[in-house]
């Protein structure tokens, strides 16, 4: 009968609880695969980006393993035995086999050089590479590992033959003649049983090894030599976790001692029945299920972490990287803001005729009107006097005329007199180059500080068709408010009557003089005098009038024309110089922060997945990213 334990029955318990939350969890791993299909989009989805290249890479690994998992569900578990020379690893694999089918050697002289993989008969073993890792291959009929694949792992710690150098730290296993077997070897396993003595579990040889290949594989500790070693379980607990393992059960037995007693048919120590039961209970064939789906949230936690943390530092020069564009985008913005600004303010005769012809086209009929018209009329015979300056708001202002702003060939002078140079343009260039390779951001994500000739032509029109269009909108827009001051048919009356009542006055006066005067009176003709001071008097009354009504249409201009220029920042005219770095900005901070998502999307599937693997550890969160960053 086996032996009741707190070991035994906390597997038990967990046991319990797995069968009832399995077919739920079955179900809702669906959603766990929606998941990885998104981790593999998003891996490739900036593969420019040389820290994303390198997450697809750790990806594509990872994603075989997972993938392999999910096809072999139903398959045995493997287990492989790895532990350091002497820790009676392969005499506990006799013990569980329940027969003599690994050589038992000494603490000094490592026996196990080639890999025991020991199964039931009706084990399926085409899968596994047994030639390419010189597998020997046993049958077992032991009850203990009727479904499970038992792999005796050769010996890690054989003596060193090369020294390390300033750029290569020596890994335990580079100089071993097993290296190749037990790195080909480990990936093979499900679950790993890790098996050490009170001479040996302060090594950080093996588990340094091992911690390579932990994360999504549970592992299970075993001290052994219980007959003959002291209690080291609650050191070992401390050493293993400062190694970054989740230790729940370290199990004590003496491998020697259950073979002894399974030779003489005696029931197994309390020791070697805890690990029966550990065995029996967690790596059946419901628990290799649960095995293999907790090992898959576990290796897709443990990538997503390990990714974050190797964007972690880039995260501050990204987000530096987005804000120097802002400043860099403002500064110049700001330069084109005062040159056009300024630009604006000086064209007052520019606005003046524009206005004036726009007033005429609205006042038709009157004799103040018929006075501007005959106005405009003289100054058109003077071309000096007709034409617009030449200057950008004169083209603005006669783009409804047809004619267009930006050039045929568009060269850097053409954008010069909008506040714009070359040289401050790669002033700015350079200033986010140097930002962007701090955030590993290269070609071609990124172009060159200087542009090339074709796509300097290409920016130098999208600058001018982006400014164009703003200020081509933003002065109509600025007209229509103006012609809204003297639209209105009060206003045109008001100044309708004050001419003709000029006008009045003086046809009045001369009526008076000739009626009255001369045909009443009998008075001699004034001659031709009163006329032409009269017509001189109409004429600058008129003028008067004309000047009251420009007054009344640049009243406020001022005003009008800074509230244009704050609006230049939300027609972003710089964006095609700068438009190489905002889409890398962008398109780093999108692959961070949807890595983000993902791994908080894998933290609520995992809290809803993830099955207690009762004696069972793993390799910690922290220790996976410590790990991955001293790589």
């Amino acid at each position: 009968m086996p032996f009741s334990t707190p070991h035994t029955r906390e597997i038990a318990k967990s046991l319990a609880a797995s069968v009832s939350n399995e077919d739920e969890s079955s179900r809702e791993f669906s959603a766990f695969d929606e998941l990885i299909a998104s981790m593999d989009v998003w891996s490739d989805s900036l593969l420019q980006w040389p820290p994303a290249a390198a997450v697809r890479a750790a990806w594509s690994e990872v994603h075989d393993r997972l993938a392999s998992a999910s096809r072999e569900q139903s398959r045995m578990l493997v287990v492989g035995i790895v532990g350091g020379t002497g820790t009676g690893k392969s005499t506990l694999v006799n013990a569980l086999a329940c027969r003599n089918v690994s050589t038992a050697g000494d603490q000094m002289r490592p026996t196990t050089v080639h890999p025991v993989v020991i199964a039931p008969e009706r084990a399926d073993l085409s899968w596994l590479p047994l030639q390419e890792i010189n597998a020997r291959v046993v049958n077992s009929d032991a009850e203990s590992i009727s479904q499970i694949i038992l792999i005796d792992c050769p010996d890690p710690d054989t003596q060193p033959t090369i020294t390390s150098s300033p750029t290569h730290a020596v890994r335990p296993s580079d100089s071993n003649q097993n290296r190749q077997l037990l790195e080909k070897v480990l990936p093979l396993c499900d679950v790993l049983f890790l098996v050490s003595t009170a001479q040996k579990y302060r090594s950080w040889v093996v588990a340094k090894e091992l911690a390579a290949f932990a994360p999504g594989r549970p592992v299970l500790f075993v001290q052994t030599h219980a007959s003959r070693d002291p209690d080291i379980r609650e050191d070992w607990k401390r050493e293993l976790v400062s190694q970054g393992f989740s230790v729940p059960i370290i199990f004590r037995l003496d491998a020697v001692e259950a073979n002894r007693r399974h030779a003489v048919g005696e029931q197994p120590d309390q020791g070697f029945q805890e690990i029966l039961d550990a065995i029996s209970f967690e790596l059946n064939q419901r628990g290799a299920r649960r095995v293999r789906r907790t090992g898959s949230l576990d290796l897709a936690g443990w990538f997503l972490r390990s990714v974050r943390s190797s964007l972690e530092d880039l995260r501050e020069p990204v987000a530096a990287l987005a804000s120097g564009i802002r400043l860099q985008r403002q500064s110049l913005e700001s330069q084109m803001a005062r040159a056009i600004g300024t630009e604006l303010v000086s064209c007052r005769s520019a606005w003046q005729q524009v206005l004036v012809t726009d007033v005429l086209q609205q006042w038709q009929g009157g004799p103040f009107s018929m006075f501007l018209h005959a106005i405009v009329a003289i100054g058109s015979l003077w071309p000096r006097l007709a034409s617009l300056p030449g200057g950008m708001v004169s083209r603005i202002l006669t783009n409804s005329r047809g004619v267009r702003m930006v050039t045929t060939v568009p060269q850097w002078h053409s954008i010069a007199e909008i506040g714009i140079s070359q040289a401050a343009v790669e002033r700015s260039r350079s200033i986010l180059s140097g930002m962007a390779a701090r955030a590993a951001i290269h070609e071609p994500l990124v172009g060159r500080v200087k542009f090339e000739n074709s796509r300097e032509s290409d920016t130098i029109a999208g600058l001018l068709g982006r400014t164009d269009a703003w200020l081509s909108t933003g002065v109509q827009r600025l007209l229509s408010t103006r012609r809204a001051e003297v639209a209105g048919q009060g206003f045109r009356l008001i100044f309708e009557l004050l001419f003709s009542g000029m006008v009045a006055c003086v046809l009045g006066r001369a009526a008076w003089g000739f009626f009255y005067g001369q045909l009443w009176l009998g008075q001699s003709s004034e001659g031709t005098g009163f006329l032409q001071e009269s017509l001189v008097w109409m004429i600058l009354w008129g003028l008067v009038l004309r000047w009251l009504v420009l007054m009344r249409l640049r009243i406020g201009l001022n005003r009008d024309i800074d509230q244009l220029v704050q609006t230049l920042s939300q027609a972003q005219p710089t964006g095609p110089l700068l438009a190489d770095f905002e889409e890398a900005a962008i398109r780093t901070s999108e692959f961070i922060a949807r890595g983000d998502a993902i791994e908080a999307e894998w933290s609520a599937i995992s809290l809803r997945l993830t099955e207690h693997l009762g004696p069972l550890g793993r390799l910690t969160e922290e220790a996976a990213c410590d790990r991955l960053r001293n790589s």
